[in-house]
């Protein structure tokens, strides 16, 4: 089991897919300390109140066309490391080296742990670095409810983003986390029905774009787009959210891991 993790693990995080995944997620934030960030640290510098990171980091809020954009494509971030290669290893037979050896199970965590991993990985990396370029620039001040721009009173972690903000930011991380490596891993459950491996790829996003506008037609304000969930500065979200979100994305892995052991 351990030797099968390593290997896939080796393959997902080694491979062009990755570098490319963090190599859009480092010129968004790029993009949003120049354009965003860095204005608001010259106000800062005259300023009696100065702002705090905690309001302006690219998890702040959906507000910056930089942290909009990045949040909607969370998907194709997730699945560009590693999306794709079950269905290769489906296809050039690779899959069957482990079923041949009695070691199908084995294969079947490991393929489904990188894969959920790098996908996990390719998404948090550049919402740390964001974190923490913003934090060399802007102070670790604590929000203020007057201000109005996190949390509504009585959403999830509305407590707990104004008492321990630093914890709040840790918290919405590990979800972001856990809800990027679970969206990689819906390709797993697609490599069986399509030949195509950009279908695969793809899929997550379409879904994923789907419950965007199903949301954005019932007038955003049902929350259930991840998009929107998943900013940890954003207002809206409540537990309800997160809960049918995660309940998905452990059905879809529930089917991989079904159909893969009856799958000839």
């Amino acid at each position: 089991m351990k030797n099968c993790i390593k290997i896939e693990c080796r393959r997902a995080f080694s491979n062009r897919g990755m570098l490319a995944s963090l190599v859009i997620g480092v010129l968004i934030v790029a993009w949003h300390q120049w354009q965003y960030v860095l204005p608001i640290k010259v106000i800062n510098e005259e300023s009696f109140c100065p702002e705090s990171v905690f309001y302006n980091w690219i998890g702040a809020s959906s507000f910056s066309l930089q942290s909009y954009l990045f949040f909607l494509i969370i998907p194709l971030l997730a699945v560009m490391p590693a999306g794709s290669s079950y269905h290769k290893d489906l296809g050039n037979g690779y899959d069957r080296q482990f079923f041949l050896r009695g070691q199908k199970k084995s294969y079947l965590f490991a393929k489904y742990a990188a894969v959920f991993l790098s996908g996990g990985v390719a998404v948090v990396f550049p919402l740390l670095l964001d974190f923490a370029v913003t934090a060399l620039q802007l102070p670790l001040l604590k929000p203020e409810p007057i201000m109005s721009l996190g949390p509504d009173a009585g959403n999830i972690g509305f407590s707990l983003y104004y008492e321990h903000p630093m914890v709040h930011t840790v918290v919405f991380l590990v979800i972001d986390f856990l809800f990027a490596g679970g969206i990689a891993g819906i390709c797993l459950f697609a490599s069986f029905y399509s030949d195509n491996k950009y279908m695969v790829l793809i899929a997550p996003f379409a879904m994923y774009f789907f419950v965007f506008s199903m949301d954005n037609l019932l007038g955003g304000q049902s929350m259930i787009s991840p998009n929107h969930f998943l900013v940890p500065g954003f207002e809206k979200p409540i537990v309800a959210e997160y809960v049918i979100g995660l309940f998905v994305l452990l059905l879809f892995a529930a089917c991989y891991w079904w159909k893969g052991n009856h799958y000839e």
